[in-house]
């Protein structure tokens, strides 16, 4: 049997201590980067306590309302409980009929709550806003 020699690169002075070092920046990313995203939210979680609409308007952030859609105006409809009555902003696709229960989840702002989820009272989700900005994007007003 023969001894087959392959010739391997040497690297000389400070070659070798730059390519570790290379070696765990990339490692050292590579795990940082898998720490935040394991930290964070996959979904945007609303508050399972309700919001009565009357106070909506003193309210920040994701917010939980239930009631039942009083109008319907294209892609948005009126909900009202029994403290007051609020504007949501859905779309089409997702609109509940006249007269049924919806709980919607979402952001108040502006006095039109912006819908992100709607749930009906057989407990379907059904999302209807757009999915929120990616962490670190501009356009996101949570970080």
């Amino acid at each position: 049997m023969s001894r087959f020699r392959v010739p391997l690169p040497h690297l000389q002075g400070k070659a070798p201590l730059a390519a570790a070092a290379a070696v765990l920046i990339a490692l050292g990313a590579g795990g940082g980067a898998a720490a935040v995203s394991m930290t964070r939210p996959s979904v945007t979680m609303a508050p399972t306590v309700q919001t009565p609409i009357a106070k909506l308007s003193s309210t920040t952030g994701i917010v939980t309302a239930k009631g039942r859609v009083a109008e319907v105006f294209g892609d948005r409809f009126v909900v009202q409980d029994g403290t007051g009555r609020a504007m949501v902003a859905s779309n089409r696709d997702a609109m509940p009929a006249v007269g049924s229960n919806v709980m919607v989840q979402g952001r108040y702002d502006d006095g039109i709550m912006h819908a992100q989820y709607l749930v009906n009272p057989q407990g379907t989700v059904t999302p209807v806003g757009p999915p929120p900005p990616p962490p670190g994007c501009p356009l996101n007003t949570s970080d």
